[in-house]
C-alpha cells in the first residue's frame, strides 16, 4: 500500500511524482476565467489538506487524479478573480519539423473538441486518453463502472462528430 507524505519535503517529492496528473488537469481545465496556476495552487492546497482522509482503498495515483478533478471543477464553478491575468499558453521550441506542426495542429484540434465538452465528460475523457481503465475511473469520478462505459461511447461519438 502507498502511504501519503508527513512532511512538506516528503510532500514535495509527492508532488514531483505526481506533477504529469496535476499538470493534465490544470491544462485541461485553465482558462482565462480559471487561470493555470491559480488552478495548480487549488490543486496542490487541496492535496495537502486532504492527505489525511487518504484511506489506501485506492492507488494514491488515483486519488491525487481524483483530488485534482474535483479541484479544478470546484474552482471553475466559484472562481472570483482577485487581479487580472492572462491565459496560460504552451509554446513550442523555435525549431520544430513539419511532423511536429502536423501534431501540434492535432493536438490543439483535439484540445479544442475536448474543451466544448462538459466538465465531467472532459474529466472522463482525459482519464481515458491517459489509459485508466473503466474501474479507476469510475472511482475518480464516482459513478458506476457501467455508466462510465455508457458515458465514454457517448463522448466519442461527440467527438467524432465535432470533428467532421
Amino acid at each position: 500500500m502507498e502511504s501519503p507524505p508527513k512532511t512538506s519535503r516528503e510532500f514535495a517529492s509527492f508532488v514531483k511524482e505526481h506533477s504529469r496528473i496535476i499538470n493534465k488537469v490544470c491544462w485541461a481545465y485553465a482558462t482565462p476565467k480559471v487561470p493555470y496556476e491559480d488552478l495548480r495552487q487549488e490543486i496542490l492546497t487541496n492535496l495537502w489538506l486532504g492527505l489525511g482522509q487518504f484511506r489506501g482503498a485506492s492507488k494514491l495515483s488515483t486519488w491525487v487524479y481524483r483530488v485534482a478533478v474535483n479541484s479544478a471543477l470546484m474552482a471553475i464553478r466559484s472562481y472570483k478573480p482577485k487581479m487580472e491575468t492572462l491565459p496560460f499558453e504552451l509554446s513550442g521550441g523555435d525549431i520544430s519539423s513539419e511532423a511536429d506542426d502536423a501534431k501540434a495542429e492535432q493536438l490543439a484540434a483535439l484540445r479544442e473538441m475536448i474543451d466544448q465538452l462538459l466538465p465531467l465528460e472532459k474529466a472522463i475523457i482525459l482519464l481515458w486518453l491517459d489509459e485508466y481503465s473503466y474501474d479507476e475511473i469510475a472511482e475518480v469520478i464516482g459513478i458506476e463502472r457501467n455508466n462510465v462505459a455508457v458515458r465514454l461511447h457517448r463522448i466519442k461519438n461527440k467527438l467524432i462528430s465535432k470533428s467532421k
